[in-house]
């Protein structure tokens, strides 16, 4: 029954309920220990902002399976929010030798790059992700902070684009602590 409990998160995961979907997901580990139970798991945890916890299952996720890119690329997200950049940026770069053509985990590696003031490289990333889709905020708004870091004032360009997509961009990279 581990995969009905599971699979019942991921409903609940799915409605926002996290709460219970972790207490699903927690009954479906205890009766069969899985990554994609771990995974699951730290996703709900990545969505009630509790990093750290999410970091764990990530861990747990990639002890169990070690080639499961989506674990390094959440990990590295999580980890780059609260700021342990360098093994984030391992993470990171782990992801992308598993699934190189990743737009999301080019945005995460992007945002590390652009909090450790490594501008040209975030531009770089934020450049390859948008290449796959150019109507993101969130790279587009990276790449104009990067850019205008560097003295490049195409960066206002960017930023305005990425508020007219998402008005509150500038708020969440703030909550992300850029």
């Amino acid at each position: 029954f581990a995969a009905a409990y599971n699979n019942r998160g991921v409903a609940y995961d799915a409605r926002g309920e996290y709460d219970r979907a972790i207490a699903d997901y927690e009954q479906a580990l205890k009766l069969k220990p899985s990554a994609e139970g771990y995974f699951n798991r730290g996703n709900a945890h990545l969505a009630k902002r509790d990093y750290d916890h999410a970091i764990d299952d990530y861990n747990q996720a990639i002890k169990l399976k070690a080639d499961f890119a989506a674990a390094f690329d959440n990990r590295c997200w999580a980890r780059a929010v609260v700021g342990v950049l360098k093994p984030a940026l391992a993470d990171c770069s782990q992801a992308l030798r598993l699934t190189p053509r990743n737009a999301a985990t080019l945005d995460s590696r992007g945002f590390i790059f652009l909090k450790m003031s490594q501008f040209d490289a975030a531009v770089s990333d934020y450049d390859a992700a948008l290449r796959f889709n150019p109507k993101r905020a969130f790279p587009l708004y990276g790449r104009g902070l990067a850019r205008l870091k560097n003295g490049d004032t195409a960066g206002e360009s960017d930023m305005a684009a990425a508020k007219a997509l998402q008005p509150d961009i500038a708020e969440e990279y703030a909550r992300y602590g850029v």
